[in-house]
């Protein structure tokens, strides 16, 4: 019986094969179980990963050595991690500050930033899980730092618009020496790919867009870097650009918002599910809750602005914005 994979998963098998830490390894192998159809034609490729998954976490479980850095980790919340990755004096802080309720230190000094500290930022009706990070430095960088790095779902790269680009410079030399790369956010990865890196979506989020020199900062660099990052002007003084970041970043993280209803109710408008793009009812399912993913028998789909409903089957491929009812 074949297996009929969907694209999303040769996507995923792709970012398996330069996956350069275990804890990376792992989120990948359980995206793939969960994009993964489940029937006799891919037991064999289900029981193939399972164990694989089993060994990571085995490993994971391991004490760790007396010479072994304390981790880090800051557990994931919301629609998607972003982490804030830049310079010293970049305004990662100030970014935090202003579109969550954290509050994080924010010093003219360097280095005001020594912990990793989340941030919820909303989005329409979902929100995004902002983590500041210590800077990026060419002298010294905390070693949990990469790991924190490695494991977000997608990375702003924040630059200071008096200088963004000997703060460019900086940010990716040093990351390249840890083999992290960074690509437009929405392109998707193309090129040869090198084993042991790690590849993550970017957006360049450039401060200080109420400076003057800013903006002929902010031409010279699209220039010199050959359109190989979108850049985003904001000001955390004037607020201008920051109600923008959100469109880009959802965009980014490749995910759908599906609502859902019960029979004879109106649908929950006010706390969508939120789907990887390509998410099947199905995959919803699982995400309400795993008994529903058993028993359910069909579903009804309404899509965009439509009065009227789909009767669709477990496989069907959901958009951003549909509404569910599930039957079981």
């Amino acid at each position: 019986m074949p297996a009929n994979l969907p694209p999303q998963y040769y996507d995923a098998e792709k970012r398996l094969r330069v996956a350069a830490t275990p804890s990376r390894k792992r989120e990948i192998l359980e995206e793939m179980l969960r994009i993964m159809p489940k029937h006799k034609g891919t037991d064999h490729l289900q029981a193939d990963l399972k164990s694989r998954l089993a060994k990571l976490r085995r490993e994971q479980a391991k004490p760790s050595g007396p010479n072994r850095a304390p981790s880090k980790i800051v557990p994931k919340e919301g629609a998607g991690q972003i982490a804030l990755v830049g310079a010293a004096n970049s305004g990662k802080s100030s970014l935090l500050k202003s579109l969550t309720k954290a509050q994080p230190e924010v010093a003219d000094y360097p280095r005001t930033t020594r912990e990793p500290l989340p941030g919820m930022m909303e989005y329409q009706d979902i929100m995004f899980q902002l983590l500041d990070l210590p800077p990026v430095s060419e002298d010294y960088n905390e070693p949990w730092l990469w790991e924190l790095i490695r494991r977000a779902d997608l990375v702003w790269l924040v630059l200071a618009g008096a200088g963004p680009l000997s703060q460019l410079e900086i940010v990716e030399k040093v990351l390249a020496g840890r083999r992290i790369a960074l690509y437009p956010a929405g392109e998707g990865l193309s090129g040869d790919l090198e084993a042991g890196w790690t590849y993550l979506p970017a957006l360049a989020v450039v401060t200080g867009a109420d400076l003057e020199e800013t903006g002929e900062n902010i031409e010279l660099i699209r220039e010199l870097v050959e359109n190989r990052l979108e850049f985003s002007p904001v000001s955390t003084v004037s607020g201008q650009g920051l109600e923008e970041l959100g469109r880009p970043s959802f965009q980014a993280l490749e995910i759908i918002r599906v609502y859902t209803k019960q029979p004879g109710k109106p649908p929950d408008r006010e706390h969508p599910f939120v789907l990887e793009q390509g998410g099947r009812v199905e995959d919803l399912a699982v995400k309400i809750h795993q008994d529903v993913a058993a028993r359910m028998k069909q579903a009804k789909v309404w899509t965009g602005g439509r009065e009227n409903s789909r009767t669709v089957n477990r496989g069907h491929v959901l958009e951003d914005g549909d509404t569910v009812e599930i039957t079981i």
